[in-house]
């Protein structure tokens, strides 16, 4: 968790962020960052701390659900995302680590 709120400390395009215990759902815990644009997204994803916290936890999940919420009109918005979300154009590593979480669902999931 505390590789999580690194994350939203040390990246500039990440402009606020919660780190905690998800109460009342499915999860035992999770985290929201909020970047304005397509290009803080894509800074966000490739950041240090971001591929540090993939390097350090995507190991130990059982379950990996990833949510893009906007309030973008933009009818192709989502794919979009997709494309910045593809594990492969990110970083060569990061499929090969997603493959190991039992079940993986949001976008970049069918890479």
């Amino acid at each position: 968790m505390e590789s999580w709120r690194n994350q939203g400390r040390s990246n500039p395009a990440v402009k606020s962020f919660m780190v905690g215990r998800d109460l009342g759902g499915e999860f035992d815990y999770s985290c929201v960052f909020v970047v304005e644009d397509l290009d803080g997204l894509y800074e966000y994803l490739t950041h240090p701390a971001t591929i540090g916290t993939d390097h350090l936890g995507l190991a130990l999940l059982e379950r990996l659900d990833i949510f893009d919420i906007s309030d973008d009109d933009d009818p192709d918005l989502y794919a979009k995302i997709e494309e910045l979300h593809r594990p492969s154009a990110l970083n060569p590593e990061i499929p090969g680590m997603l493959s190991d979480v039992p079940d993986f669902r949001g976008a970049g999931a069918n890479d």
